[in-house]
């Protein structure tokens, strides 16, 4: 095959694999996908009384005897923390990291809103996104193994961005007693609610014994008429539990093999369950089909899973094989249960959409039993004999988990019909191609035949790859939700077909057809349109009439706009090498600017915004970056002084501060345009670059906040700019001056910016040949230079920022050194990123990376490898590997990425194109293929939406309250000294958990923190003496701190004095005498406290 024949063959094999899934997808059916779901109509949302980012929320009912089931499903705007009886059970917590996807917080298995497994990154707060709108997915709760006889209480605890979060909640409680079931509904039940986490003499506000008369009746705002999601039944929960255990006769090893039979009408489905438990090792298997197999368990546990795809109508086998313990087995002893046996409990349902019961199956007398083998005993062979009933199951005694989709964890069985698909897809894109070909008269060889088809297909192609790469940027994102739909699969081909017959069309109009009746032309294909998509809509002609109809009319636009489509991207290169780019140019930078300026105060400060303020101001005041600890703060000096010049000359404030990040993001996107239009030679392409940098929420992060990683990716992108120049174009030395000052003003940005020094090396050794030594001695004297300046700062970075080995909590390791653990977690960070936003990126910069390799383009080959060294060398070089330490060189791979896109597209879309002899403007197809993905990609409908929401924890507001109502002699103590610091000047003691590497100094016989010089504070025997010398006592906790304590101390902390403030993601407690102390936690040893 001619290397030319590559590319056609490639595309059809690529649709083939494509319409195989699609196909998959369809007719093997998604599994278990999300649906509406079908609230109670007396369910209303609640809220508190009064405007608050977080609220609390009680409800008590009585229960005469056990629970024989009880049950919660919740949507939260936008976070949940449930308890029961004091205790937490459920959480969805991602508001507090606005980078996590739809429900990326949620602490509950199985309750996605698809099978896709999320990727493993620690992103934190970088991004300017909203929080993903996590009330659209309903989470379900069992409660039945919480609730106990008497007094029992639901609590939940409510937390959004903004000052109007709600909750709608619907439940039921079955008592085991013949009494009517309690109902746990908001807006038909007794819900309380306070803006405050009020504690009662130690009894926390979400405990059974704490008094809430006082607190107001819940606000009722509304019926629930938005769309909320779930991928569970309401029957899964609600449905009483059938069946009793049995068993049968076991073998001489305790072995017991168990059938039963359930019958499946011809009545459409659309869901089937099974619940089930065990004593023992068991298998559970579906007609002939492993659903699953459990090691030894006990009978506690009750297994909750999909079965719909392993039925089919008639009788179905559901095969259990039961086995005592092999150490048991052994000793020839099968009494290691209380009754005596290996037994099995089994229910199970299959509904309609309206989760009407069709049929049912519950383990009873008709099963039966086998003490032995019998070949194919698990598809209803051999009699067996009458099973065991071992009684009804203490459902109160169960723990329920949802565990997913049985056809799912059957992976050879998936992966085999899956593969089937694939692989008659692809014979059919074969087969459908090579028809095309010999219906446009290419019968010179096979080659060219397919290769015409594969062209007429290329549209279509391009939208299933453009929906599959979608479907996988999506898949943690809210806007995922549209392809979890039931009919999305239905759309996606009703799409393809469009594009397919769109395109016929539009190739026939001009070649043969183009002198035929237009009318027979249409009426043909609005046959063809309305007969296929009747059979994909399951015979809906109203609607593929209205879609044939589109199809027409978007037809006759297309043969009109074609030639000026074609004629745009022929006069748009002309227009924009005139002034006209300059023009673009500034109007993106203002878009840019406008982005970066706007609400600079909505965002509190975050801690490392805190500590640069502390150095600039210690600056103003000294003239060295003392912090207000008397420690000096010595990283990114020229930074620092930048700040600390700047706030001079226009006033100490945060706002202030922000804006000259403001400055320097605006400057990058300058310095990208300029750097991108070199390395392209396209001003276009620099142009949408610029453009897609101006929008994207890192960018935008980190332009508004008061740290050196502005300026230290503008200088960086000056420097790799003025290198190309000057050493790979050698344009002259004025551009080796630029870089080596640039390179200078880097290195004393940031330390770890070291790390860009061996691609600078390579790349140097490679593209600047022949070095002479002595004509070109100015190049050694500015690497000396350089290097002497940046060495000297590290040095008296040594001497006066790094603190003894005491300040490090976990680790008594440099903070610059090789580290060989988690090698892939920056690289996880980095190319993924938040909720996959770089996932898109990634794959086209290292297709290009491919494509740069093999057509030699050494220079672009070059850059890109420039980005894997940068990540590579600072995941084993730092000990903190957070993406922002390689943000430096993110529009270098932005740019590439971008670029290599769009260059394929171009390339290959010509090449296609010729081979319809230009019927169709295939470069213009691709190209806008590539472009739409691009900006899809960045949801800038969630990038606006961040200016109105709280992203930071308001910490200002604690620390505001705190200068007003601070008496002399109070004690504050915070998780947070850098915050603190700025606002109050100070702090008296430093509440630390674990997680920190530069947090804490030894000073003068002192444990303090670097930069308040509050005393530090590690357990609560010394939290203790703190409340015995003091007559008052502020407590600040910080929600994101919560993980760097033990469960015991953070709650005891939660428990102190009373609630002041508990606003987004923070919380302040005045401690008095009169409030007493908790009960004291014994003290286990195993604490150094404060070394």
């Amino acid at each position: 095959m001619k290397r030319s024949s590559w590319l056609p063959f490639g595309l059809i094999v690529t649709l083939g694999l494509l319409l195989g899934m699609l196909g998959f997808s369809i007719w093997e059916k998604t599994p278990s996908p999300v649906e509406r779901v079908a609230w109670a109509p007396e369910a209303q949302w609640i809220a508190p009384q009064s405007p608050t980012y977080r609220f609390y929320a009680r409800h008590t009912f009585y229960l005469p005897d056990k629970a024989s089931a009880g049950w919660l499903r919740i949507s939260a705007d936008n976070d949940f923390t449930l308890y029961v009886n004091g205790r937490q059970i459920a959480r969805e917590n991602s508001v507090l990291n606005n980078s996590l996807g739809l429900a990326g917080g949620v602490r509950i298995p199985f309750q996605d809103f698809n099978d896709s497994n999320r990727y493993r990154v620690k992103t934190s707060v970088n991004y300017l996104l909203a929080s993903s709108n996590d009330w659209k997915l309903t989470a379900y709760v069992d409660l039945t193994s919480f609730l106990r006889p008497g007094k029992n209480v639901i609590a939940l605890e409510i937390q959004k961005g903004k000052q109007n979060p709600r909750v709608v909640a619907e439940g039921v409680v079955y008592p085991v007693a013949d009494v009517a079931p309690i109902n746990l509904t908001t807006g038909v039940t007794d819900w309380r609610v306070s803006n405050l986490s009020e504690t009662r003499r130690a009894v926390q506000w979400n405990d059974v014994g704490f008094p809430d008369a006082g607190w107001a009746q819940a606000k009722i705002l509304s019926p629930i008429q938005e769309a909320t999601y779930s991928r569970l039944s309401k029957n899964l929960f609600d449905r009483p539990l059938a069946g009793n255990w049995i068993t049968g006769t076991p073998s001489q090893k305790g072995q017991v093999w168990l059938r039963g039979i359930w019958f499946l009408p011809q009545t459409p489905i659309s869901h089937a369950y099974i619940r089930f438990a065990g004593r023992g090792q068991y298998s559970v298997l579906l007609n002939g089909t492993l659903v699953n197999d459990y090691r030894t368990e006990s009978g506690q546990q009750l297994h909750l899973l999909e079965v719909t795809k392993l039925l089919r109508p008639g009788n179905n086998i559901l095969a259990v094989s039961l086995a005592s313990p092999l150490e048991a087995a052994r000793a020839g002893n099968n009494q290691v249960y209380s009754n005596g046996s290996v037994d099995w409990l089994l229910d199970g349902w299959a509904e309609t959409d309206k989760a009407e019961i069709v049929t049912s199956i519950a383990s009873d007398s008709t099963w039966r039993s086998f003490n032995h083998l019998t070949s194919n005993w698990e598809k209803g062979v051999g009699e067996g004999q009458t099973v065991t009933l071992m009684g009804l199951p203490d459902t109160e005694q169960f723990r329920r988990n949802f565990e997913g989709n049985a056809y799912l964890l059957n992976y050879p069985k998936y992966l085999w019909h899956l593969s089937l698909w694939q692989l008659a897809g692809v014979v059919c894109a074969l087969l459908y191609a090579f028809y095309l070909g010999l219906w446009f008269g290419r019968e010179t060889s096979w080659c060219d035949t397919l290769s015409v088809g594969a062209a007429i297909l290329t549209p279509g192609t391009l939208f299933l790859i453009g929906i599959a790469l979608l479907k996988h940027r999506y898949a943690e994102a809210e806007s995922g939700l549209l392809f979890a739909q039931p009919q999305s699969n239905y759309l996606i081909l009703i799409g393809f077909t469009t594009i397919f017959l769109l395109t016929l069309l539009l190739s026939q109009i001009r070649n043969i057809l183009g002198k035929l009746p237009r009318r027979s032309l249409w009426f043909f294909f609005g046959v063809v349109v309305v007969t296929g998509n009747a059979l994909v809509a399951g015979g809906n002609v109203i609607l593929t009439l209205l879609v044939a109809t589109v199809i027409i009319g978007s037809t006759r636009l297309c043969v009109k706009g074609q030639q000026q489509i074609k004629d745009t991207f022929t006069v748009l290169p002309t227009v924009l090498q005139s002034s006209g780019q300059w023009v673009l140019l500034a109007f993106i930078v203002s878009i840019g600017f406008a982005l970066r300026a706007y609400n600079l105060d909505t965002v509190d400060l975050d801690a490392d915004e805190n500590t640069s303020l502390d150095a600039a101001r210690g600056i103003l005041r000294t003239g060295a970056p003392i912090s207000t600890s008397g420690i000096w703060y010595t990283r990114g000096p020229f930074y620092q002084y930048l700040l600390a010049l700047w706030l001079r000359l226009v006033g100490d404030s945060a706002v202030n501060a922000r804006f000259l990040s403001v400055l320097w993001g605006t400057a990058t996107l300058i310095v990208v345009y300029i750097f991108a239009r070199k390395l392209t030679g396209k001003v276009w392409i620099a142009l949408f670059v610029t453009l897609i940098l101006a929008i994207n929420p890192w960018e935008l992060w980190y332009s508004r906040n008061i740290r050196f990683y502005q300026v230290l990716q503008c200088l960086t992108i000056l420097s790799l700019w003025s290198f190309f120049k000057s050493f790979i174009e050698k344009s002259g030395k004025l551009y080796q001056y630029i870089f080596f000052v640039s390179l200078t003003l880097t290195l004393l940005t940031q330390e770890i910016s070291l790390t860009i020094l061996p691609a600078f090396i390579i790349g140097f050794l490679y593209f600047y040949r022949p070095f002479q030594l002595f004509k070109e001695w100015q190049i050694v004297v500015g690497t000396v230079i350089t290097l002497s300046v940046f060495i000297y700062c590290l040095a008296f970075s040594y001497i006066r920022l790094l603190t003894p080995l005491a300040a490090i909590s976990d680790s008594t390791s440099a903070y610059l050194k090789l580290h060989f653990s988690d090698i892939t977690d920056l690289f996880a960070n980095f190319l993924s990123g938040s909720d996959r936003m770089q996932i898109i990126y990634t794959l086209f910069f290292f297709i290009g990376c491919i494509y740069f390799l093999k057509t030699r383009n050494t220079k672009l080959l070059f850059w890109s490898i420039t980005v894997i060294i940068q990540v590579m060398i600072v995941t084993i070089l730092c000990y903190n590997l957070a993406e922002r330490y390689v943000y430096s060189v993110y529009p270098l791979f932005v740019l590439i990425a971008i670029y290599s896109a769009i260059d394929i597209a171009e390339s290959q879309g010509n090449k296609i194109q010729q081979l319809l002899d230009n019927l169709i403007n295939i470069r213009a197809i691709a190209l806008s293929f590539a472009i739409i993905i691009i900006v899809i990609n960045l949801e800038p409908s969630r990038v606006l939406a961040a200016y109105q929401e709280s992203i930071n924890r308001r910490n200002i507001q604690v620390f505001e309250y705190l200068i007003n109502h601070k008496q002399t002699e109070d004690v504050v103590i915070s998780p947070l000294p850098s915050l603190a610091v700025v606002s109050l000047g100070k702090l008296d003691y430093f509440l630390m958990g674990t997680g920190y590497f530069d947090a804490i100094y030894w000073h003068q016989g002192k444990l303090i923190d670097r930069w308040a010089g509050a005393v530090v504070v590690t357990n609560i025997d010394q939290v203790n003496r703190i409340f015995e010398k003091s007559k008052r006592v502020w407590i600040h906790l910080e929600d994101t701190r919560e993980g760097r304590f033990s469960p015991d101390t953070w709650q005891y902390m939660e428990s102190l004095g009373q609630p002041v403030i508990d606003s987004f993601g923070t919380r302040l407690r005045l401690w008095q005498p009169e409030n007493g102390l908790p009960n004291r936690i014994p003290n286990n040893g195993k604490d150094l406290g404060a070394y």
